[in-house]
């Protein structure tokens, strides 16, 4: 029974990863969808929102949605797997922030470099959390 536990939970890690990354997803779009029904009609444009504070919510989700899935992408997995937790961490932050360097570099689109720069240090903070953690290795 206790391998069978084992197994599952290790299934578990990659499904929680793509979890973690889908609703973070999904809760930015509902925040924006939300930001554009508050944008009164005269304000659109071509169908976009032309108010200052748009840019800014939508910004601002942006972030929130990075840090958010970042740490959700490095702590939740790491706590799901039965062992080698630490590594886990580490795999999942690495694979976070070599996705977006990697579209930064295909891209060269230079918006996507703040998004990195909230992801990074809020990746480190939930290794730096995951490691000190008493966990067996």
């Amino acid at each position: 029974m206790q391998a069978l536990v084992t197994v599952i939970r290790w299934l578990l890690v990659p499904v929680a990863a793509v979890a973690v990354t889908a609703a973070g997803m999904l809760g930015a779009r509902a925040a924006v969808a939300i930001a554009d029904r508050r944008c009164p009609m005269e304000s659109m444009v071509g169908g976009s929102c032309v108010e200052p504070w748009h840019t800014s919510v939508v910004e601002t989700t942006i972030y929130v949605a990075a840090a958010v899935c970042m740490a959700g992408l490095v702590i939740l997995p790491a706590l799901i797997a039965p062992q080698l937790q630490r590594t886990v961490a580490v795999l999942l932050f690495l694979a976070a922030v070599g996705c977006i360097a990697a579209a930064f570099v295909l891209t060269g689109w230079p918006d996507l470099l703040r998004p990195l720069l909230v992801a990074v240090p809020v990746g480190a903070l939930a290794l730096w959390w995951i490691w000190s953690r008493r966990v067996a290795q």
